[in-house]
């Protein structure tokens, strides 16, 4: 065995495992499917309620098996895709039989259909990136995670190794340690996404704050004009109009104060003119205090919250422990998470619900798409924000796509704007293509011309990249 760690990356002992399953579930129903945007879980009938795991998490590309619940830590963290295309595509299937293909670590999964042709479902374990696909008998490709798959997995797989694999060498704590490993992958992917966060927030607080310390510096200057204008007051009599600036005393110390005045004005009119100005500034003064002491409680709160994050990541306990600390730690820090809750059912604060489609790209960024040309109208004239990008497949119909950007569309990485774009391609006819052009642009250079019909628009300014359609890693529902 290669690592014995890690037995899912040795194909020999990969395919004894899989042989195990062959010799327990073959001819068991899937009576529940679920998946994620990168696992797919297959619920078997039988009184011992096993399912088999399907990872594609960074750093846990595996397949495992676990009986009853998952612990809740895992299931949280794991929370399904709702109306996901293989709940139906696999609804009513039966396990025929289930191998690894000769000489790759691809596991494969023969389903039997009531109706229609049987299907295969196959699940790469190895490459930058792993992925999942269904091919049924005929050739066809029903579904996969990414596009285009690898050419191992876009056809029905003739020479797979059904037969090879001895169930009784398979380790007997295989699925101990894929468990044990899912777990981790996912408490890190937890971790990752927390720091992230605070650091994004606990470098904006601190910029915010020394903003403010150095406009709260130069905005005490309420008591020189107040002094200005007191001397203009004790001294108004002496006072003549037309006098550009005029050379007092300060009532206090006796100091010379130099006082600009507007000849245009009488001597008491300029003595209000700065008793307004001593005013403005302390009221000043006192906006920019309060906002420089709630900036520095937000720096504070974070750097306390940075240090509970780093307890919860050091647990002393396993790895569903550490998971369910860090589950613990995004629900008591919940308002720096914002623009939506990943949790099943959740629902942003920062948003009110709407009826469009909503995805997240990397934790933290997004995405808007138009079901219909009532909801893209809605969606780009009346719910976006001037700043947030517009995305559209070139010269195709399909939905209106909005990348939401908090103003600030210049720091959007590239890397998440092709996801968006991905997205936007995936949402056209140009659907089924390899490469599609899509532009893109910020949603105040997009008008709708007048008695336009619904769902139209047209870019006074735009650029385009090319993307493959899909839903690519790093995108979840939302």
């Amino acid at each position: 065995m290669e690592n014995p760690r890690r037995p899912w990356t040795d194909p020999r002992t990969l395919a004894d495992v899989v042989a195990g399953w062959r010799r327990l579930y073959s001819g068991r129903e899937l009576f529940r499917v679920a998946a994620g945007p990168d696992w797919v879980r297959l619920h078997l009938a039988g009184s011992e309620r096993a399912a088999l795991l399907l990872g594609d998490l960074p750093g846990a590309r595996l397949v495992g098996r676990h009986l009853g619940r998952l612990p809740d830590p895992l299931a949280v963290a794991l929370s399904p895709v709702r109306k996901h295309p293989l709940q139906s595509l696999l609804a009513g299937t039966r396990l025929v039989t289930c191998g690894v293909l000769p000489d790759d670590r691809v596991v494969a999964w023969h389903l039997s259909r009531s109706q229609g042709p049987d299907v295969v479902l196959l699940h790469r374990l190895f490459g930058a990136r792993g992925n999942t696909t269904l091919v049924d008998r005929e050739g066809r490709l029903l579904w996969s995670r990414h596009r285009p798959p690898h050419e191992t997995l876009a056809s029905w797989p003739l020479a797979a190794t059904w037969t090879l694999g001895d169930a009784d060498k398979a380790p007997d704590n295989y699925d101990e340690l894929a468990l044990s490993h899912l777990v981790t992958a996912c408490a890190n992917q937890a971790q990752t996404l927390a720091q992230a966060v605070v650091n994004r927030r606990r470098k904006a607080g601190e910029r915010l704050l020394a903003n403010l310390e150095r406009d709260l510096a130069n905005a005490d200057q309420g008591d020189v004009h107040r002094r200005k204008a007191e001397a203009l007051a004790a001294n108004l009599h002496t006072l003549q109009q037309g006098a550009p600036e005029v050379r007092l005393n300060d009532l206090t110390d006796g100091s010379p104060l130099r006082i600009a005045l507007d000849p245009a004005r009488t001597p008491a009119a300029n003595m209000e003119a700065w008793f307004r100005r001593a005013r403005k500034a302390a009221n000043g003064l006192a906006i920019i205090q309060e906002r420089r002491d709630a900036a520095a409680a937000t720096v504070s709160a974070l750097a306390a919250a940075t240090e509970q994050l780093a307890a919860a990541a050091d647990t002393s306990g396993g790895p569903i422990e550490r998971l369910d600390a860090l589950q613990q730690w995004r629900d008591d820090h919940r308002g720096l998470f914002p623009t939506v809750d990943r949790r099943p059912g959740g629902r942003g604060a920062e948003e009110p619900a709407r009826p469009f489609r909503r995805y997240l790209i990397d934790g933290q960024w997004e995405v808007w798409v138009g079901r219909s040309s009532k909801e893209n109208d809605e969606l780009t004239h009346r719910a976006a924000h001037s700043r947030d990008l517009w995305l559209h497949a070139q010269g195709i119909t399909g939905s209106h796509v909005i990348l939401r950007t908090r103003g600030r569309p210049e720091l959007v990485p590239r890397t998440v704007l092709e996801k968006a774009a991905a997205l936007a391609a995936l949402n056209s006819k140009a659907r089924h293509s390899g490469l599609v052009p899509v532009i893109y642009t910020e949603k105040r250079y997009v008008r709708k011309p007048r008695k336009a019909a619904a769902g139209t628009a047209v870019c006074l300014r735009d650029q385009n990249l090319f993307v493959e359609p899909g839903v690519m890693k790093g995108v979840e529902p939302a």
